[in-house]
C-alpha cells in the first residue's frame, strides 16, 4: 500500500511538472509569435527620381509622428497603425505630391514619397520668395537643395484667392516656364520675368541691356523665334547696346526702341522713331533686314558663340521692384 502511494505521488509530481513545462512552452511560444508580428523597421524612399531632394527622413518622420518627440519607436503591433491617416498626415507637407504607406511580409513599414515638381521661382513685391508647381501650389524655399528655374518678380497673385484674370496670368506663368525649361538657350539667356500690375510680362536677359516686352501673349514659340531672329541681326551688326527696349507683344512686328528715343503711337501700335524691324509670327517668315537661319540649331550656333564672347553669363539675382 505504501509503495502504491509513493508511485502515485511520483506520478503526480511528474504530471504537474509536465503541465508546468507545457504552460511555460506555450508562454514562450506566444511571446515569440507576438514579437514576430511587431513592426521591425521603417524604410523611407523618394520614388520620383528627381535631381533635387527637398525632403529628408527627419522631416518625413516628424510629419508622420509629430507626437514622437524622440523619434519613432519600433516594436509596435502593425494593427495599431492607421496607414491611411499616416498618408494624409504626410500629404499635408507642401512638398509631398503623393505618398504610399504599407507593411510588407517581413513587418517592415514602407513610406514611399513623391515630391512635387516646381516650375517657377517667384518673388513677391516685398521680397519674399517661393516655388510654384503646375497646379499653382505654393512651395516653400528650403536649403535642402538648389533648383534652377525661371524667375518671376513682382509676383503679386495669391493662387489661393485668384480672380479669373489672375488665373489667366498664372496659366501663362506655367506655360512660359515650361517653354523656357525645355530650351537650354533660353534657360541660360532669360534672367527674370517681371509681372506688371496689369498682368503683362517683361523679360530681363543675361546678354543685352534691353527690356523685352511680351505683353499678354502666350504663343511662346512664335514670340521667341522672332526674338532669336532679331538676336541674329543684332549680333551681325554688333548692336547689342543700340536698343533699350524690344517690344514683341504685337503679332506681325518687332518694335525696337533706341536709347534716348521715345515711342510714337500710330494706329494702335508702337513704332520706333528712328527705324522699325518687321518680323512675321511664323517660323518660315523672313525679317526685312536679314534672312533667318535654316533651323533653330543653326541659329543657336550663330548666336551663342558671339554672345559668350561679348558678355559672360552671370548668376540669376532677381531685381527688387
Amino acid at each position: 500500500m505504501i509503495a502504491k502511494k509513493k508511485i502515485y505521488h511520483v506520478l503526480g509530481l511528474v504530471s504537474w511538472g509536465l503541465l508546468l513545462s507545457g504552460v511555460v512552452t506555450l508562454l514562450v511560444s506566444a511571446v515569440k509569435t507576438e514579437n514576430s508580428i511587431l513592426c521591425k523597421q521603417v524604410e523611407i524612399e523618394l520614388i520620383d527620381n528627381k535631381a533635387y531632394k527637398m525632403l529628408d527622413e527627419g522631416e518625413i518622420f516628424s510629419s508622420l509622428w509629430p507626437e514622437e518627440k524622440d523619434g519613432f519607436k519600433y516594436g509596435k503591433n502593425p494593427s495599431l497603425f492607421d496607414l491611411r491617416k499616416l498618408e494624409k498626415r504626410l500629404e499635408k507637407n507642401p512638398w509631398v505630391f503623393s505618398s504610399d504607406v504599407y507593411f510588407d511580409q517581413h513587418r517592415i513599414l514602407h513610406v514611399d514619397v513623391q515630391q512635387r515638381t516646381p516650375l517657377a521661382r517667384g518673388f513677391t513685391p516685398d521680397g519674399n520668395s517661393f516655388f510654384m508647381d503646375k497646379s499653382y501650389s505654393i512651395l516653400p524655399v528650403k536649403s535642402n537643395d538648389v533648383i534652377s528655374l525661371p524667375v518671376f518678380t513682382n509676383f503679386f497673385i495669391n493662387p489661393g484667392s485668384a480672380t479669373s484674370k489672375d488665373s489667366g496670368v498664372l496659366k501663362r506663368i506655367v506655360s512660359l516656364s515650361e517653354f523656357i525649361l525645355a530650351d537650354s538657350f533660353w534657360m541660360a539667356q532669360v534672367e527674370t520675368i517681371n509681372i506688371s500690375s496689369d498682368g503683362t510680362f517683361e523679360l530681363t536677359t543675361q546678354v543685352g541691356d534691353q527690356n523685352i516686352l511680351l505683353g499678354e501673349r502666350d504663343d511662346w514659340r512664335n514670340v521667341f523665334t522672332k526674338l532669336k531672329i532679331l538676336y541674329q541681326h543684332l549680333n551681325k551688326e554688333n548692336g547689342w547696346s543700340k536698343y533699350e527696349k524690344i517690344d514683341l507683344q504685337f503679332k506681325d512686328q518687332v518694335v525696337c526702341v533706341r536709347k534716348n528715343s521715345s515711342y510714337k503711337v500710330m494706329d494702335s501700335t508702337f513704332t520706333e522713331t528712328v527705324s522699325s524691324l518687321e518680323i512675321q509670327d511664323s517660323t518660315q517668315s523672313q525679317p526685312v533686314v536679314n534672312k533667318p537661319a535654316d533651323n533653330v540649331s543653326q541659329l543657336n550656333n550663330k548666336i551663342t558663340a558671339p554672345i559668350q564672347k561679348n558678355k559672360s553669363i552671370k548668376p540669376i539675382i532677381p531685381k527688387k521692384k
